[in-house]
């Protein structure tokens, strides 16, 4: 008998409100029983009918604080719609029904895998109508094949066949996203610069701002950073080694850029934060107003840069694709505080000599469109 296949109707059932009220069975609640076929209808010329279900759902779910948003397929059978002539009712009926059940999950799995792994965009209402025809087909296959269940050997010869089929289509593991190996994200954060050693002779503490970039492989980080600070310079700085009586700067405002680039390896990093201590080299310009009379630019220095970043996710999410990179499931976290703790080392050479300092630095911010990626 050609199935009539029930979309039309569940679509219905569900515009009318009634859907919450159609009872499932689907494949990891277990087997069949005959609790399962309770509709009272019968059709002559067949013992049992399989009432099933399947359609595409958008998912979200959350694993370990990870809110994972992907497309998913459903399939269940109806206990209410189902039936099965109590005249009939065998073991090798119940058999034929429990393989036709195989048969939906089957295609459930296809359909799932078809949906969350595509490279390219694809009408899912397409999909789940040749998924369903095909679903359709296979199981008037195994009705005409084995006669309703009444021929055994053929019968087993289709479990065997769904059996293998099921094993080689595990159910997908998208709840896992803690071995993305791929990883970036942008920062912004404002924050105190405290100046030690000489070169607190000269420079007064600064507040700036300062923005990042990282790029990573595992929990190996490629940190990027360009800083800004605005000071001002001590009253009065003379000339001492060329000029005593030249006064080379008198409370003039300082900029002071900070570039630098370093390497990081996260000792803590899950889903709720990341603890990356970093080690790097930079260089640091500084600005200043002479006289009043303008910017020029004055001297600048590399620089050894070591400290933290500490990062606390406010909420993670997993997309697949069409929202993530074609080929690649991608967890975002749209922003997260970020902390920054570090130090510089310096010798600043200019006609004063070469004085020997150090900075720390305490910057507190965001660190935003973050993310993780792994390959489908």
């Amino acid at each position: 008998m050609k199935r009539i296949l029930s979309i039309t109707l569940f679509c219905l059932l569900l515009a009318g409100g009634a859907a919450a009220q159609i009872q499932s069975h689907n494949w990891q609640m277990g087997p069949l029983t005959w609790n399962d076929f309770q509709h009272k209808n019968t059709i002559n010329g067949h013992h049992s009918y399989l009432e099933y279900y399947m359609g595409i759902d958008r998912l979200r779910k959350t694993v370990d604080g990870v809110l994972y948003v992907c497309p998913t397929a459903y399939g269940f059978v109806s206990p209410e719609y189902s039936w099965a002539d109590t005249a009939y009712r065998s073991p090798a009926l119940l058999r034929y029904n429990q393989s036709a059940f195989g048969l939906v999950e089957v295609y459930r799995r296809r359909l799932e895998r078809r949906v969350t792994e595509a490279d390219i965009y694809i009408d899912q209402q397409q999909v789940l109508d040749n998924t369903m025809r095909q679903l359709s087909e296979d199981i008037d296959r195994l009705e005409t094949e084995t006669a309703q269940g009444s021929d055994t050997v053929a019968l087993a010869r289709w479990e065997g066949n769904i059996k293998h089929q099921l094993d080689s289509l595990a159910p997908l593991n998208v709840f896992s996203h803690t071995d993305a190996p791929f990883r970036w994200g942008m920062g912004v954060g404002a924050g105190f610069c405290g100046v030690g050693g000489e070169l607190h002779r000269y420079f007064r503490h600064s507040g700036g701002m300062q923005f990042s970039f990282d790029m990573g492989l595992w929990r190996h980080f490629l940190i990027c950073s360009m800083g800004f600070s605005g000071s001002r310079c001590l009253d009065t700085v003379h000339n001492i080694y060329n000029n005593p009586d030249e006064e080379l700067w008198t409370g003039d405002r300082l900029a002071v850029l900070d570039l630098y680039a370093a390497y990081g390896f996260a000792v803590v990093d899950n889903s709720r934060c990341r603890l990356t201590p970093y080690v790097g080299y930079g260089l640091l310009g500084f600005f200043f107003t002479p006289d009043g009379d303008g910017s020029s630019i004055g001297p600048y220095t590399g620089c050894i840069h070591a400290g933290v970043d500490f990062n606390l996710h406010f909420s993670n999410q997993v997309y697949q694709f069409p929202f993530s990179l074609k080929g690649y499931n991608a967890s975002h976290d749209l922003a997260s505080l970020n902390v920054k703790v570090f130090g510089t080392y310096s010798r600043l050479g200019t006609v004063l000599g070469t004085p020997q300092g150090f900075t720390v630095n305490v910057m507190v911010g965001l660190s935003i469109l973050n993310g993780k990626a792994k390959m489908k």
